[in-house]
C-alpha cells in the first residue's frame, strides 16, 4: 500500500491534456468509475485539465512525451506520481500517459497497438495507492505489463477493499 486517501474520496479532473481525440478523456473517465465501483473509495471526475506534475490540487492527466520532464523508461506506457501530507495521506496524483505508444481503445484481447483504457484503469489503480501485482501467475490489471485483461479482476478487487473497504 502506497497511501491511502484520508477521506476515501478524491478529484480527478480527466480530460486528458495532448490527447488525439475526446475518446481519450472518455476512457480515462470511465476508468475512474470502474475503481468507484468497486470499493467505497470514490473518485470525484471533472470534465476539466489539471496538470499531472503538479504537487497539489486535483489529479488530471496528459500525453506527453516525457513524464514530468523524465523519459519514459523502455516499454512504460504511463507513470503516476503522488504527492502526500505528513500522516502519509495523499494530496495529489497525476498520470502522464506515453505519446509516443500509438494508443488506440478498445475491449477484448491485446492487439498490436496498446489500449489506452486498460492503461488508464492500471494508472487509476496506482492513483489509488495500489502496487503491482508481481504474480505473474495471478491475472491482474495491477500486472506491470500490459496483457489481455481488461478490467479489474478478484485480485485486483480483493486489493482494493482491503484498502478501502466494500462499496
Amino acid at each position: 500500500v502506497l497511501f491511502r486517501s484520508a477521506n476515501k474520496q478524491a478529484t480527478f479532473d480527466f480530460f486528458v491534456a495532448g490527447q488525439p481525440s475526446a475518446a481519450y478523456s472518455v476512457a480515462l473517465h470511465r476508468s475512474l468509475l470502474i475503481w468507484n465501483q468497486k470499493s467505497a473509495f470514490k473518485w470525484t471526475a471533472v470534465q476539466k485539465a489539471a496538470n499531472p506534475c503538479a504537487s497539489s490540487g486535483p489529479g488530471g492527466a496528459a500525453l506527453r512525451a516525457t513524464a514530468c520532464g523524465q523519459a519514459f523508461g523502455s516499454g512504460v506506457l504511463g507513470i503516476t506520481m503522488y504527492s502526500y501530507d505528513g500522516a502519509n495521506h495523499f494530496i495529489h496524483a497525476g498520470t502522464v500517459f506515453n505519446s509516443g505508444s500509438n494508443f488506440s481503445i478498445y475491449d477484448g484481447p491485446l492487439r498490436a497497438s496498446p489500449d489506452f483504457r486498460r492503461v488508464a484503469i492500471h494508472e487509476m489503480g496506482h492513483a489509488l495507492g495500489m502496487g503491482h501485482e508481481n504474480n505473474s501467475s495471478i491475472p491482474a490489471i495491477m500486472q506491470p505489463f500490459i496483457s489481455n485483461t481488461d478490467r479489474p479482476t478478484a485480485d485486483d478487487i480483493h486489493g482494493i477493499r482491503a484498502m478501502y473497504g466494500l462499496p
